[in-house]
């Protein structure tokens, strides 16, 4: 895949998890409920999914392979789920800005781990000053947009 094709991809998926979140913590608020908010999220998702799948817009998967996946494969669910729960939790207390970069700042550290470690099958790239200093960013950037927050109220 072209590097910049790939990269409007990441930039696209980043923008829709920021609306996604906005309209989920709005879901929330109307419901009374994040558990809620995030099933109708999922059970939306999963609808236009599976219409993809049946309108052959994507090939369908070959479920005789399902025996071959590794159990932790299928953590991504559940971790979806609790990603969307949180952040309609989190969104109306700190803002979307600050619950963003919170989640890159997090995304970023674990990352880190991974590629250190090599877990989940992922190759290895050692820890470097780079990366490290980019996470202190990250973290310089969730405190100022909370110092911001608080001189603003």
């Amino acid at each position: 895949m072209d590097i910049l094709l790939a990269m409007l991809g990441a930039g696209s998926a980043g923008s829709f998890l920021a609306i996604g979140s906005a309209a989920n913590a709005r879901l929330k608020q109307t419901l009374h409920s994040p558990i809620a908010a995030a099933a109708i999220n999922f059970l939306v998702g999963f609808s236009i999914l599976t219409l993809l799948l049946a309108l052959g817009i994507f090939k369908a998967p070959d479920f005789a392979r399902f025996a071959n996946v590794p159990w932790w494969a299928f953590l991504g669910g559940f971790l979806g789920a609790t990603f969307v729960s949180l952040s309609t939790l989190t969104v109306p207390k700190l803002g979307l800005t600050t619950s963003t970069l919170a989640v890159v700042c997090s995304q970023m550290v674990m990352s880190l781990v991974i590629d250190q470690f090599g877990w989940f099958g992922v190759p290895t790239h050692p820890l470097n000053l780079s990366r490290v200093f980019a996470i202190s960013l990250l973290m310089v950037a969730i405190a100022l947009t909370q110092l911001d927050r608080q001189h603003s109220n």
